[in-house]
Parts: C-alpha cells; structure tokens; sequence
C-alpha cells in the first residue's frame, strides 16, 4: 500500500455547472437559456465584481504555452473558440453539456469541461490541451497507443487529457485500479473500451515516475 493516498479530486467534475460555467451550458437548454445565462452574469457580477461586455472582444489565451490572439463574443464557449477560432481540434464537441467529457482541456492544473466553460474568462490562464503533450515513450498518448485505449476515437482526446491530468497531480505514488477509475470518472466512452483505458493509464504511470 502506499504512504499516501492518491491526491484527492475534490467536487467531481460532473458537479460542476455554475458561474461562467452555467451561462454556456444554459445556451443549449432551448427556452432556458436566457434565465441562466442573466442567472449567471448576476452571479458574476455580485460575487466577482465581473465587468458586463458584449459584441467581439479581443482576447489573448496561453494554450499549450503560447499566447494567441483572437476576438470572440463574451457567450463564446472555450470549445468553440478553440475549434473554430484557433483550429485546435483535439477537444472534441459531442454531448455540448458537460456530461462526458470529449471536450476536456486542462487550466490551472485542473481538468475541465471547455464545451461549459466561457473562453472570456480563461484569461491570464494556462491552458493544456492534447496537442501539447508528450508523445514519446513516457506520454500519456503513447501508452493509449500501445494498449488500444481507443476505438472510434471521438471520446480519446478527452480520456487522454483526463488521465494526464489525474497522473500529473499523483506523479511519483503508486495508483492503483481504482484510483484510476476515480481520476476519470469524469469521461465517458460509448464504446466501451475502458479496459485498454485504464491498462494505458497504469502504463502511462509507471511510465512517468
């Protein structure tokens, strides 16, 4: 057993829908979206002291350690302006509402869901996403090679970024099986391949120490 139990997750990431968050992910609930996207700016406002803005703002974004120009509107989700914008496309758009987790990028140090979270906000922040990663032999996209942690493939980048993520904050201890299923839990793969997942992430760990 190790000395120290994995670090721990926090709120899980399915539980997380509020503030700038709550205002993209209102924006596909159909007749609910103005409520929670006025909802959400209150909050903001009150809470953070938020500057309201609205048409195209020019905004910079360090992703993958370069800052990047671009102008968006402030309901521009982060999804959206990496893909369309940027042409960062290893986040991908599947469910559009934070439920499993194709989308997942990492700022801050902490796995999020891009497709709620509002790139306006993500400012003076440090952004991670696929295509910044390590491919060689100790990189998380290695090990999913090598133990077909993949099939259709639209749910992988996502499970890549979540993993590395996970083992980032656990470098160095020993993981177990269920401390892996625990650090993705955040992701979903329709078809169903969580076996070679989760050999790749144990792989990727030993890998990494």
């Amino acid at each position: 057993m190790p000395d120290q139990e994995p670090q721990n997750r926090g709120h899980n990431r399915r539980d997380f829908l509020r503030g700038s968050g709550l205002a993209a992910a209102g924006a596909v609930l159909g007749g609910q979206a103005t409520a929670a996207y006025e909802e959400a700016k209150a909050d903001l406002i009150a809470e953070q002291g938020a500057k309201v803005v609205s048409g195209e703002v020019e905004i910079t974004l360090k992703i993958n350690g370069e800052n990047k120009a671009v102008k968006v509107e402030p309901r521009c989700t982060l999804l959206d302006t990496l893909r369309d914008r940027l042409e960062i496309t290893g986040p991908k758009r599947v469910c559009d509402r934070a439920s499993c987790g194709a989308c997942t990028v990492i700022i801050d140090g902490e796995a999020v869901y891009s497709c709620t979270t509002l790139a306006i906000t993500c400012q003076g922040k440090t952004i991670e996403t696929v295509e910044g990663f390590d491919t060689g032999p100790k990189g998380v996209p290695h090990a999913f090679h090598q133990h077909d942690g993949l099939m259709c493939g639209y749910c992988t980048p996502g499970f890549v970024t979540a993993c590395k993520n996970f083992l980032d904050k656990n470098k160095g201890k020993e993981v177990t099986l269920e401390d892996v299923k625990k650090g993705l839990d955040g992701n979903i793969c329709r078809c169903g391949t969580y076996i070679g997942v989760f050999e790749a992430a144990l792989a990727a760990a030993k890998a990494m120490k």
